[in-house]
Order: C-alpha cells, then sequence, then structure tokens
C-alpha cells in the first residue's frame, strides 16, 4: 500500500512536513494510533496513522473510523497535488448576537459587479436540506461598493446553495452556487469578529475563539486550552452549544485539540497585506489606481494564486522572512488569495479611483446643537451628554475609564454616530488605523481654594539655584492649570523669559501630578 505523502508531524511546537521513512525513524516502536495525535493529514486535517511495518513497509495510512473519506490522496492517489479554483473561495458567515440564550448567523456578500442588474433581481439563500427555509434579498439590499452582511437565521446547517432570479451567472465568479456552512462535529469563530474559520485554518495561541457543535465535547478538562460554555439551543432533536475557547500553552494537547476541529495552532498565521502602492482596504476589497500591486504574504503557504490567472513574480526568497510578489493588475476585477489545501485568505482588487487616498483623516464633533467641540480636556459635559461625530475615513471609537477601554465603537466613512451616556472620568478617542486624530476628557472641577494658590505659587517662586531652559511641557501643565489664575501668569512669564529655575520647575511638577492625582 503506497504511504500518505502530504503528511505533518506535530515537533518543536510545530506542525512539519514528514516522510513515512523518517517518522519510523524517530518512532521505532509499533504503530503509532491517531488517537496520540502527532500526525496529520495536510490534505484532508485529519489524524493519520504510522503503521508498526509488521506486514507491509512502515508507512501513512488514514484511520477506517475517521470522519471523511474522500481525502483528495485517497481518491486520486499519491500524485494529487495541492492545488484550488475560483469557486473555492467560501463566503465569510459570521455569528452574532451571542447571548447566554441566544445566536443568529450571516452571510457576507463580497463587492460585485451589480449596478447594470434590474430591479426586479433577486438572491435566494437555501440551507441544503430545509426545503421550507428560503431567504430571499432585492437589489437595493445590497452595498455596491464594499461587503454586505445578510441574515441566514439562528439554526446552523452544513451547506448553503445561492441562486439568482433575474440576475447573471457570472455572479458565481464573485458568489459561489454553495457554501459551507456549521460543521456539526465544531465550527470555530474569531470571537472578536465573529468571523467563522475556514478548514486548515490558523489558530493561536491566547486567542479566543467561538467553538459551535452538536452536543458536549468530550474530555473538556485540559490543562492548556480554556474552555467555557456560553449557550446551549435546541432545534428539533439537535442540542447545539457554543463555547469560548482559548490555547494558554503552545504544547501538543493544545494542537490536538484544535485538530480535532481541522485548525492549525500556530505563531505565524497566514496573512495577505497589500504595501505599495497608494490603496483603500476594506473587508475583502482593496481598491488601487495602478497597473502593479505589492502584496506581502506570511505564514505557512503552500500557494498564491490570482484569479483571472496572471503571470506574478516573487521578489525575496528568504525563508526566514515574510513574501514579496509584483503582481499584475490591469484588470479591473482580481481575486487574490493565499492558501495551502484551500484559500485561507483572500481579497478582490479593484481598479477605480482612489478618492480620499493620501489626505489627512479628518474628523467633525459637535454636540446636539450642532457647535463644534474642541479636542482636549474640559469640565463640561455635552448636552444630553452625547457627542456627535463624521469622519472622512473608516475608524473606531474607544471610550476609557480612568486609562481604561471600557467600550469600542465603529465609525464608518461620512456616516453620522451619536455616542451618549458621556459622564466625567471618560475619555474618548477617534482612531483611524493606528492614529489618535480627535480625543476628549471630561475632569470634573475642582473647587479652588485660593489659599492653595497662594501656597503653591509660593512654593514655587521662593527658590534658589541654576536657571534651565522652559521645557516644552510647561505649556501642557500651563494648559492643566488654567483653573490657577495666578499660577498660569507666573508660567507664562517663564514660557515668555525662556527659562525657569531648574527647581522650580520639579516643584510645579510635583505640584501639577498631585492635582491631577486627587482629581
Amino acid at each position: 500500500m503506497a504511504s500518505l505523502t502530504h503528511v505533518c508531524m506535530w515537533s518543536d511546537n510545530s506542525w512539519k512536513p514528514i516522510a513515512a521513512e523518517k517518522a519510523a525513524i524517530l518512532h521505532p516502536g509499533g504503530t503509532v494510533s491517531a488517537h496520540s495525535g502527532l500526525f496529520m493529514c495536510e490534505l484532508c486535517g485529519q489524524y493519520v496513522i504510522l503503521t508498526d511495518g509488521n506486514s507491509n513497509r512502515r508507512h501513512f495510512k488514514h484511520s477506517a473510523d475517521e470522519k471523511s473519506k474522500d481525502c483528495p490522496e485517497r481518491t486520486s492517489g499519491a500524485g494529487y497535488s495541492i492545488s484550488y479554483g475560483s469557486q473555492e473561495h467560501d463566503l465569510p458567515i459570521r455569528i452574532t448576537s451571542v447571548s447566554p440564550s441566544s445566536f443568529r448567523f450571516e452571510v457576507g456578500l463580497i463587492r460585485a459587479p451589480i449596478s447594470s442588474l434590474s430591479k426586479d433581481f433577486r438572491i435566494e439563500i437555501k440551507p441544503k436540506g430545509a426545503f421550507d427555509v428560503c431567504y430571499v434579498f432585492t437589489k437595493e439590499r445590497l452595498n455596491q461598493h464594499g461587503i454586505t452582511y445578510l441574515s441566514i437565521g439562528e439554526r446552523p446547517f452544513e451547506k448553503y446553495t445561492l441562486s439568482f432570479r433575474n440576475g447573471s451567472d457570472k455572479l458565481h465568479e464573485f458568489w459561489p452556487a454553495e457554501m459551507k456552512g456549521i460543521d456539526s462535529e465544531g465550527t470555530l469563530f474569531e470571537k472578536a469578529s465573529g468571523r467563522k474559520l475556514p478548514y486548515d485554518a490558523d489558530v493561536e495561541i491566547g486567542k479566543e475563539y467561538y467553538l459551535l457543535k452538536r452536543g458536549c465535547i468530550y474530555g473538556r478538562q485540559r490543562n492548556s486550552v480554556g474552555i467555557q460554555e456560553i449557550t446551549q439551543k435546541r432545534f428539533g432533536w439537535e442540542n447545539w452549544i457554543l463555547y469560548v475557547v482559548s490555547a494558554s500553552a503552545f504544547n501538543e494537547d493544545a494542537a490536538r485539540f484544535y485538530l480535532n476541529f481541522h485548525c492549525r495552532l500556530t505563531d505565524c498565521p497566514v496573512s495577505l497585506k497589500p504595501v505599495w502602492p497608494l490603496f483603500v482596504e476594506g473587508n475583502y476589497i482593496v481598491k488601487h489606481n495602478q497597473n502593479k500591486m505589492y502584496m506581502l504574504v506570511e505564514g505557512n503557504v503552500a500557494a498564491f494564486r490570482t484569479f483571472p490567472p496572471v503571470r506574478i513574480h516573487q521578489l525575496n526568497y528568504n525563508s526566514s522572512q515574510p513574501k514579496l510578489y509584483e503582481v499584475p493588475c490591469s484588470g479591473r476585477q482580481q481575486l487574490i488569495s493565499a492558501g495551502r489545501t484551500q484559500a485561507l485568505q483572500y481579497t478582490y482588487f479593484w481598479k477605480e479611483s482612489l478618492g480620499q487616498v493620501g489626505l489627512r483623516p479628518e474628523v467633525s464633533v459637535t454636540n446636539l446643537a450642532g457647535a463644534a467641540v474642541d479636542s482636549g480636556e474640559t469640565d463640561i459635559l455635552p448636552k444630553n451628554k452625547t457627542l456627535c461625530f463624521k469622519s472622512t475615513f473608516d475608524g473606531e471609537l474607544i471610550i476609557l475609564n480612568k486609562n481604561r477601554v471600557v467600550d469600542k465603537r465603529k465609525i464608518s466613512f461620512d456616516k453620522y454616530i451619536e455616542l451618549d451616556g458621556l459622564s466625567y472620568g471618560l475619555s474618548v478617542q477617534v482612531v483611524i488605523g493606528l492614529d489618535v486624530i480627535w480625543q476628549i476628557s471630561f475632569r470634573k472641577q475642582q473647587p479652588i481654594l485660593t489659599e492653595d494658590e497662594a501656597e503653591i505659587l509660593k512654593r514655587i517662586t521662593n527658590v534658589s539655584g541654576a536657571a534651565i531652559p522652559a521645557p516644552h511641557s510647561l505649556r501642557n501643565i500651563l494648559t492643566g492649570m488654567n483653573h490657577y489664575p495666578q499660577i498660569c501668569q507666573w508660567i507664562r512669564k517663564c514660557i515668555k523669559n525662556g527659562i525657569i529655575k531648574e527647581q522650580s520647575y520639579r516643584r510645579l511638577q510635583e505640584a501639577y501630578r498631585g492635582m491631577n492625582t486627587n482629581r
């Protein structure tokens, strides 16, 4: 019997390709069972057995009790090469509305050329095996410039079909006719985004994931994987349980746990990043206006592909560095993907005007009366404790309480958003990319005691010793002590003269820190 040739072994805290001959040297004993979790088939993501060699030469084989019998190497032979086509890019499915009593699902329709479709165009999404369920959506429901998430109910199904009424089959180049859904044996989702992980996806230590499966997890007591049950839902005779799972140690036990759900534990997950020239990036879309794009590909990747196919050029070959590719992209739309046996990360290049690329991100912040609100620190809460935001770029509102993040909200390009419930002690930041472009802090005004100000002024002026150039931070202290007019007058004089006694500056810093600590 021919040995399986696409096998990985867990070694030195990573999955590494291995041949049966080398595995036999490392494991000179009898059969290494599937339950040991040492070997994995790279094509179907299932456990592999290393035989004992009593009747044949030692080789890798699949277990007889594995769930899937259609491993490509089993059905096509040892000559099978890793490959995938344009129809094997699943649409993103995400889990939403997670609570102790419920959850729901949405499917994301990535951007497609829909502007020429008629008004009576319809999309029909049907769960396979549920003849009385069909989700129908009109053209008006779709976003022409980005991804559109559509509800597909709360009941999990393993597959969905997608068809059109009064539409073009060319749309199947973007939206496949059949989509993989929720595996009853267990499906993983990123907890932060709710996005379903594809088959053979990379998972990371310390990162939280939702795990949804029919029935409970057996052997839940694990030293290296935290497992927390969130909710149970019953659909007919099926009982589905949602967990939050996270690996706390980078070891074989954690790797085996995730392998049970066809995912690989790794410290270098697959990523696909455009780097040059200028572009606008969104969910599954990169807008550009050039004939070439440069892509950085990281992680254990066996294939980097384009659809329609073009000749791409790899620009570096250092195995310790991410791979850099030059991608011709003269066509208007082009699918770019990185994967192994299946596509793991993908995006679409769209060649068109970039609009505001290269411009500085701007945000408009007003109160409910429409008056502009300046960035900085204030002791006045806005009307109805509400601020209104409008940004020229997609970003995030980050709300902090005593420098700890308590809430995050998306802010979308050119869309109006209200933030209410503001109170003293809170700070609000507008973050675009990695930059904080606007922020405000609400601090309750402290009663000003004249004798306190007089005492502080006496302490910082009654000094001796050498003078130093006025530090730039004096301006920050001036702003922060605006409730002490005499001290502010003295600070302005120091700034104007360009010098301050070193001991005065140290005592002023001490008074300023003490004032902020007591707020």
